[in-house]
């Protein structure tokens, strides 16, 4: 019989199938019989796999779509820093309750120095405001007297969210398939193994938590630190007098004012001095000229005396 070339390519086309057909059933009869071997795996061996088991079906369940919806909100650490010079600090503080109740802040720290009269003098304060309007408090806190220095600073931890989470939720997976495997434990061996592993996966859990709560506290309330106080006392200013009669009449008159205080001065000083020589020098001057009359004649006074 003759064969055609369309025919011919039928028939390889039916051997193909035909063949296909045969490997795909030997392969699913090999799964099948392969399949309560693998099932009747030791129990310590399946616990020993959880965990990669759980960071798989962690990946395929919801890492990517839960990734993508974090990176949709990004994750930043806002930091301000802020230093005033304000003539009434009690005000500005008054001002900075005001702002943080209208804003739904908090006031995290207060370092405060009074003067003699009671009233705020210097004060340091650490302030938490949403993230949300971080921008609108440090415009506010800047207009509440004279800017010294403003900064501002900002931390995207968006990657370092995704991976807590992610890693949050293979350990929850993984203690799950834990607590399954030790409620079907036979031996006290078992039962131990499964124990320590279930406390350091809960261990590892709470830490990463903490360290989740942490970076939510931190991305969601802004912190601002704000230095108020006083300005410094500065010296007037010197105003040069213009030249003129009053000018000059005005120096004159303080030149004599200061000559006279320095002959007043001088007067004081010595007026001791006076007092004490007219004490003691003019009774020894009267007491010399009067022995000095009193003593004996000379030859002139003699010879004509006589």
């Amino acid at each position: 019989m003759t064969i055609t070339r369309p025919r011919l390519a039928a028939l390889v086309a039916v051997l193909g199938l035909t063949a296909l057909t045969g490997c795909s059933g030997a392969t699913d009869s090999a799964s099948v019989s392969n399949g309560p071997a693998a099932a009747g795996g030791s129990l310590s061996d399946r616990a020993a796999a959880a965990p990669k088991a759980a960071a798989a079906q962690s990946y395929q369940a919801g890492g990517s779509a839960d990734q993508g919806t974090v990176v949709e909100q990004k994750a930043v650490i806002k930091k301000g820093d802020i230093s005033l010079r304000t003539p009434d600090p009690q005000q500005v503080r008054d001002r900075v309750d005001q702002l943080l109740t209208r804003l739904h802040g908090s006031l995290d720290d207060e370092q405060t120095v009074y003067d003699t009269s009671g009233r705020i003098r210097e004060t340091q304060l650490v302030l938490r405001v949403p993230v949300a309007t971080f921008s609108g408090a440090m415009d506010a806190l800047e207009h509440l007297g004279t800017v010294v220095h403003s900064n501002s600073s900002g931390t995207d931890v968006t990657t370092q969210v995704i991976d807590v989470q992610q890693r949050l939720r293979t350990l929850r997976i993984s203690l799950r398939d834990l607590n399954s495997f030790q409620r079907r434990a036979t031996t006290i061996d078992q039962l131990l193994r499964f124990e320590n592993a279930i406390t350091q996966r809960r261990g590892e859990y709470q830490s990463l938590k903490a360290q989740r709560d942490h970076l939510v506290n931190q991305t969601s309330m802004s912190t601002i630190d704000l230095d108020v106080s006083v300005p410094s006392r500065v010296a007037p200013a010197t105003h040069h007098d213009h030249a003129g009669f009053l000018t000059g009449l005005r120096h004159g008159w303080a030149a004599l004012t200061d000559t006279v205080v320095v002959g007043l001065t001088a007067l004081g000083a010595a007026l001791p001095f006076a007092l004490l020589l007219a004490v003691v020098g003019l009774p020894l001057w009267w007491w010399a000229r009067r022995h000095g009359r009193a003593g004996p004649a000379t030859p002139a006074e003699a010879a004509s005396a006589e």
